[in-house]
């Protein structure tokens, strides 16, 4: 009876847990971090960083990528302790707030990776988080709950088509009409 128990509770705080990854993961990175990661790596005077980083010796690429990271995850852990406790505005401009240096870190980790995996620790520190993460998308829960909120996803986008397309319709017919006033007609 207590291992059902036991069972039960870790099932809901690994739900809980999974639920908040793919939250972060499909909102936060793919619809905001990605984008702007993409344009931060297009970035000219980066390409001069770049260029900087390259030179650096490993040890002082180590600290500053240990920096930026560790201040990235205490800013991420602080927000949703601050979602979590009530304060969801403070957490959320808090957890906005540090995507842009979460971006900053990863292109630094993108550009400095074969250096950093010269540190045996750091390469198995990174090759154990990658299983972790590989188990937890190939899990059950996790699997269940991408596929939960897929269906709630594609139920909003069913209910908001026909708001949708009435704004799409009403913003073409201000674009046409805003044009047709300054064509002179």
């Amino acid at each position: 009876m207590l291992k059902k128990i036991i069972a039960k509770i870790a099932d809901i705080v690994l739900g809980i847990l999974v639920t908040v990854y793919i939250v972060l993961e499909e909102l936060v990175w793919d619809n905001i971090a990605e984008p702007i990661y993409a344009f931060i790596h297009g970035l000219k005077i980066l390409q001069k960083v770049e260029t900087l980083i390259y030179r650096l010796n490993r040890h002082a690429l180590l600290v500053l990528f240990l920096a930026l990271f560790i201040q990235v995850e205490l800013l991420g852990i602080v927000a949703l302790k601050l979602m979590a406790t009530g304060q969801a505005i403070a957490g959320a401009t808090l957890y906005v707030g540090k995507i842009p240096v979460a971006v900053f870190t990863f292109w630094l980790f993108n550009v400095s990776k074969e250096k950093l995996m010269t540190f045996g620790w750091f390469r198995q520190s990174y090759d154990l988080l990658m299983r972790a993460i590989g188990k937890v998308k190939a899990s059950a829960i996790h699997q269940h709950i991408v596929a939960r909120l897929k269906s709630v996803k594609e139920w909003l986008n069913n209910r908001l088509s026909g708001p949708r397309l009435f704004i799409q319709t009403l913003m073409e017919k201000l674009r046409s009409s805003i044009l047709f006033r300054k064509s002179g007609g």
